[in-house]
């Protein structure tokens, strides 16, 4: 008992799990974790005592409640519940796709897309989610979009104003833009920030919608987006792009290096 950690420790019991998970808002006498737990006297007896004796609850006068470590147990315990969720909602998707290329801090925190839905182009199409992406950026004011790949109809659909940005990788520059016949670029935003990234994915963000395109582990650049309406959704993928955003280059500097 004593050789294991104390997130696997607890995570090992469901009952403990539950008496941890329980305590998470406030502290309760046992009579009330014998009425609110799924399992028999006995067994949050001895789930009580063998978390207070690991030092993971603490009783009081008032009932159990959580230490400082049963805190940050149950926080982690909460995280491992929140990601096997997302998986759970789509492995086939997960399995296929290279979620490596989102930044460390950003993948743990994949679980606050919350509800989300995997959209998949349907077989033979050629221009796939193309239209689908455009008509949800033309139905917001303001976005911001980080774009690895080139889609003229993604150019012509992104706004023009200075709430929104866009972010364009590198080879998009070089072996797009500035080898077009019409000049380096074909539309010129008046208000819209432009910055030159060299990330491997693709993101767009607005007030209403999180979404998020990553590789797939064969090397091709796929059709599937993961696509998320939630405030939490919406405030990670700010998050994300104002992290990208901050360390890439404007435009205009990665042209005059040409």
């Amino acid at each position: 008992m004593g050789g294991s950690s104390h997130v696997e420790y607890v995570g090992a019991s469901s009952v403990r799990s539950d008496v941890v998970c329980t305590l998470c808002d406030r502290t309760r006498r046992t009579d009330e974790l014998l009425s609110a737990l799924d399992a028999s006297e006995s067994a949050v007896y001895d789930a009580l005592s063998d978390l207070e004796t690991r030092g993971v609850i603490v009783e009081t006068p008032d009932g159990w409640r959580l230490s400082g470590i049963g805190r940050l147990v149950a926080d982690t315990l909460a995280r491992q519940h929140a990601t096997d969720a997302l998986l759970a909602a789509e492995p086939e998707y997960w399995e296929s796709h290279d979620a490596s290329v989102v930044p460390e801090p950003f993948r743990c925190r994949l679980p606050e897309l919350g509800e989300y839905e995997v959209l998949r182009a349907a077989e033979r199409d050629l221009r796939g989610l193309v239209p689908w992406v455009v008509e949800k950026v033309e139905a917001v004011e303001s976005c911001d979009i980080v774009s690895p790949v080139y889609h003229r109809e993604y150019q012509e659909a992104m706004p023009d104003n200075e709430d929104s940005r866009l972010l364009v990788s590198e080879p998009v520059v070089d072996d797009v833009l500035l080898n077009m016949e019409d000049g380096p670029y074909t539309r010129v935003y008046e208000e819209t920030d432009v910055r030159v990234t060299t990330v491997s994915f693709a993101l767009g963000v607005s007030e209403r919608w999180t979404i998020l395109t990553v590789p797939t582990y064969d090397g091709r650049w796929p059709s599937a987006k993961v696509y998320a309406e939630s405030a939490s959704a919406v405030e990670w993928g700010r998050d994300l792009f104002e992290h990208v955003w901050t360390a890439s280059t404007p435009l205009e500097t990665y042209l005059e290096r040409q």
